[in-house]
């Protein structure tokens, strides 16, 4: 019994995932083949519209999910939403508000679902988080081929009746499969600064993540190779901290990421490979987050993925100093390798975690 509750978790999540990559495929897809018209004004409301709809409210809608649950059936109400959003793409402003919370509702409530399935594992949760930038390059690069919505769409339908029947019927999609600990979230002051320092870590990620440029990244192909291996290095990072701990897989990323991007960034496979390890540390920021937020596991995603919006903006200013990039680059590891290990440290003291 308990094998086949694990390879259910286990496919459920595997279901949620390649919807990760449909939802952002979609939206990607719409906002550049709709929405981002030929003036000046439309493009830049757009932008900023749509990441704050689905990166700045994620928090909120993370609360919302954490308080009164329901997270599958909105797991299904959310791609309804983008799917609407979609369609309404010659609508641009309302098309925008449909795929930037529709986005939001997804992310979270399908990352309240991975959580819950991970049984403190991390795995899982890697996996989940992967394919998201995939998704967004193939809607980004390709979004002009004539049938690549239709596609999107008849496939996010599709699995997302695979959904609903691998939890048999609608009265499975009101509860919740795992047994929640009811634990307390006490916000002292050094419990606010652990999280505080993991939210500052997971926009330095994302201000690299921008602010790395490869010189030989010119084509569509290459483009696309690039976000396979952010998503293999999100993924690996959750499996190899549950093989050799959170502690080693940082150390491992860190000083890996940190060699091959200042020293064969110009060269395409040692710019794959230091993405990759770099984007190892993706499942381990979120896993330490919401650790420390017992009772907010959604609320504490959805803080993960909030501050990825400005690390973005950040890392886009700093194109503008290309100089700076191995200075910034070694700061920013090497805070991010010493916070990291010490966060994991405390939380070991608490006896919050066991995978170090």
């Amino acid at each position: 019994m308990e094998v086949l509750k694990s390879k259910k978790l286990t496919n459920e999540v595997l279901i949620l995932t390649i919807l990760h990559l449909l939802i952002d495929g979609i939206c990607a897809t719409t906002i550049f083949g709709a929405l981002y018209k030929d003036n000046l004004l439309l493009p830049i409301i757009v932008f900023v519209g749509y990441n704050f709809l689905a990166f700045m409210m994620q928090p909120l809608i993370g609360l919302m999910i954490d308080t009164y649950k329901r997270e599958k059936l909105l797991v299904l109400v959310s791609l309804l939403i983008v799917i609407l959003g979609s369609l309404l793409g010659s609508i641009p402003y309302l098309s925008l508000v449909f795929l930037g919370l529709g986005n939001a509702l997804f992310h979270t409530s399908a990352g309240k679902i991975t959580i819950d399935n991970s049984q403190n594992k991390l795995s899982l949760l890697g996996i989940f988080v992967s394919l998201g930038v995939v998704g967004l390059t193939i809607g980004t690069l390709y979004a002009s081929f004539a049938y690549l919505l239709l596609i999107l769409i008849s496939l996010t339908l599709l699995i997302g009746i695979g959904f609903y029947f691998i939890n048999q019927n609608y009265q499975q999609l009101l509860v919740n499969d795992q047994q929640e600990t009811k634990e307390t979230f006490n916000l002292n002051s050094k419990n606010s600064l652990i999280i505080v320092g993991i939210i500052v870590i997971v926009m330095f990620r994302a201000i690299m993540g921008k602010y790395t440029v490869f010189t030989w990244s010119t084509s569509s192909q290459l483009i696309l190779t690039t976000a396979i291996f952010i998503a293999l290095g999100k993924a690996i990072g959750g499996i190899l901290a549950d093989k050799i701990g959170i502690k080693w897989t940082i150390i491992i990323s860190g000083l890996g990421s940190l060699v091959f991007l200042i020293f064969a960034r110009d060269s395409i496979w040692g710019g794959l490979i230091g993405i990759l390890l770099f984007n190892m540390t993706m499942p381990i920021t979120l896993y330490l987050l919401y650790k420390m937020m017992p009772g907010y596991k959604t609320t504490a995603f959805g803080l993960a993925a909030m501050i990825l919006f400005p690390g973005y903006v950040i890392g886009i200013f700093l194109q503008n100093y290309a100089s700076l990039y191995n200075i910034i680059l070694i700061s920013i590891t090497a805070l991010t390798v010493i916070l990291v290990i010490i966060f994991v440290r405390e939380m070991q003291k608490k006896a919050i975690i066991d995978v170090i």
